[in-house]
């Protein structure tokens, strides 16, 4: 567009300073360029000759014009582009840098001043008393962590038959 638009430009200037420079005067003119006579014009025709070249002078002002803006607009979105790409580099940093902390943190011996509570495992026998709510000797314990018996699926669907029937 930017090229096109100069080129309609330069030759709309071309042809106007051109015919301006070969006027004579007068009702009825002879165009004449580089010593070629080209037409016979009445001074209407000029008027017309004149304000095509201006139009097209003018189009490709607009369309060097609009290059300008769009090559603008294409700018800015690259910078906001970087600028977005800058601020989550920083922040991929910065969440790394979190991460190596927690690691190093992680991987730090604990303290020997700590006691720690030994559980036996799951379906040792444990002794039971009444009073205090705890399993009596010979008894297992379930396991804290185990999940419920699952219940049995009631449904009025009948051996053989289809769900979806």
């Amino acid at each position: 567009m930017l090229v096109l638009g100069l080129l309609l430009v330069v030759l709309s200037g071309a042809v106007g300073v051109l015919l301006i420079a070969y006027n004579n005067g007068g009702d009825e003119q002879t165009v004449t360029m580089f010593g070629r006579d080209l037409a016979d014009v009445t001074m209407a025709q000029a008027f017309i000759a004149g304000l095509v070249v201006a139009a097209v002078f003018l189009i490709g002002l607009s369309m060097i014009l609009s290059a300008g803006r769009r090559a603008k607009e294409n700018r800015s979105r690259y910078r906001a582009a970087r600028r977005e790409a800058k601020s989550a580099a920083k922040e991929r940093d910065e969440l790394a840098e979190q991460l190596r902390h927690e690691e190093d943190h992680r991987h730090e011996p604990v303290a020997s001043n700590t006691d720690t509570m030994v559980t036996p495992p799951a379906g040792t026998p444990v002794a039971h008393d009444t009073r205090t709510g705890t399993p009596a000797a010979g008894q297992t314990q379930p396991p804290r962590h185990a999940a419920p018996q699952q219940q049995p699926v009631i449904t009025n669907i009948k051996p053989g038959d289809s769900p979806t029937r």
